[in-house]
């Protein structure tokens, strides 16, 4: 019977984000297609159709959020990693896999590059 707790811990833990996830991308969905409903009886009342669609999120600039996300994210993977006093069966800690926060640092990284590149090159430009 020690097989059943390794199983629904992980199952309780990953389930509300997915429940969450699915109930955002439903209303998304729902929203979604009421406003394509209500276009759709626009164009067959003959009505012009606007330039913008409307309830369409104008396009943002969001390189400077996804690089702040990353870069946090990467730093804390790779601190906590480094904290967990954990070890594998062969003896080897889990601090030796702090490694793995460098890749969503050096994602970050890149965002932000990109994100003051551009910024610079509206200005200017």
């Amino acid at each position: 019977m020690e097989i059943l707790p390794v199983l629904i811990i992980p199952f309780a833990i990953m389930l509300p984000p997915v429940l969450i996830t699915a109930l955002v991308l439903r209303y998304r969905r729902a929203r979604a297609e009421m406003r394509y409903r209500f276009l759709l009886q626009l164009a067959e009342a003959g009505a012009a159709l606007p330039a913008t669609l409307p309830g369409e999120p104008a396009p943002q600039d969001n390189d400077r959020r996804r690089a702040l996300v990353l870069l946090a994210g990467g730093v804390g993977l790779a601190l906590m990693l480094v904290a967990l006093p954990i070890e594998f069966p062969r003896g080897h800690p889990v601090a030796q896999l702090w490694g793995l926060g460098i890749l969503p640092v050096m994602l970050g990284l890149g965002y932000l590059c990109n994100w003051h590149l551009s910024h610079r090159g509206s200005a200017h430009g």
